[in-house]
C-alpha cells in the first residue's frame, strides 16, 4: 500500500509539467472536435472551456452534411 501511494505521488508530481488541454488548442482543429461533438451529440461545453469557446467560436458554424462530409460557412480567421 504504501509503495502505490509512492508511486502516485510521484506520477502526481511528474504530470504537474504536463498541461494536459494543449492538445485541445494546438493539435486538433476546433471545426473537427465541433463536428465530433455534433455527430454524437455531445455538448461542445463538456470539450472546451468558456475562454476556448470564445476562442474558437468561428467553429461553431460547422455544419454535418452526411457521415463523411463536414463543410463550414466560412473560414475560421
Amino acid at each position: 500500500k504504501i509503495d502505490k501511494m509512492q508511486r502516485d505521488m510521484k506520477t502526481k508530481e511528474d504530470l504537474k509539467t504536463v498541461a494536459l488541454g494543449t492538445s485541445k488548442i494546438n493539435d486538433l482543429d476546433p471545426r473537427i472536435t465541433v463536428a465530433w461533438c455534433k455527430r454524437h451529440e455531445v455538448p461542445i461545453e463538456m470539450i472546451f472551456n468558456k475562454s476556448l469557446l470564445a476562442k474558437f467560436c468561428c467553429a461553431m458554424d460547422v455544419i454535418l452534411i452526411s457521415d463523411s462530409e463536414i463543410h463550414r460557412m466560412e473560414p475560421c480567421s
